[in-house]
């Protein structure tokens, strides 16, 4: 069976990226979610990470002859809801660990087609001197958020989110070539 090695440094992103993953992959292969420090490379076939993150750039270039796979998110209908249910005058936080993987957020909050609110994005060490409205969160980094901000509970939105269809093609793709080189090894 094909092993796949989901890695993010965040515990409830590899519970949600193990539980997906296995999902889509579900007969085709065993998915095992792990942080980069117990990553082992000899024990898979296809990493997944998130796309255009650290891990994604340094697999890249550390493991050359990995399948590395940069999964993308999208907003799940009942966040873009709770967006749009905001009034227009609304200005959001987007907010996750890193200013990077907030802009990443932001871009996916936007991609949901909420426009009307003004938005600024920002690291969870940012939050304490954010003047806005509210914060939004993807639901995976919710529990390291509370770890970091302190502030009133009602201000925080959680965003529940899928993978993007061609993140998914491409995890079933990887598995398949994986089991493709297996079956006919030197056809491909």
């Amino acid at each position: 069976m094909v092993r796949i090695s989901a890695v993010t440094p965040y515990p409830m992103s590899q519970k949600l990226l193990e539980r997906y993953v296995g999902g889509i992959v579900k007969g085709m292969a065993s998915v095992k979610a792990c942080s980069r420090d117990e990553f082992d490379p000899e024990s898979c076939d296809v990493a997944v990470v998130y796309a255009e993150s650290p891990t994604q750039r340094m697999f890249l270039q550390k493991y050359r002859d990995l399948k590395v796979i940069g999964i993308r998110f999208t907003i799940q209908a009942s966040g873009v809801r709770a967006l749009s249910r905001l009034p227009s005058s609304s200005k959001i936080g987007v907010v996750a660990d890193h200013h990077q993987c907030a802009n990443m957020l932001l871009r996916e909050v936007l991609d949901s087609g909420v426009f009307e609110l003004r938005y600024v994005s920002g690291a969870f060490s940012d939050m304490e001197s954010m003047d806005v409205d509210a914060f939004a969160v993807a639901e995976e980094m919710d529990a390291t958020l509370w770890t970091k901000y302190h502030g009133p509970p009602e201000k925080v939105m959680v965003l529940p989110r899928s993978l993007l269809p061609s993140s998914v093609a491409e995890i079933i793709g990887a598995v398949v070539q994986v089991q493709s080189e297996r079956a006919y090894p030197g056809y491909l």
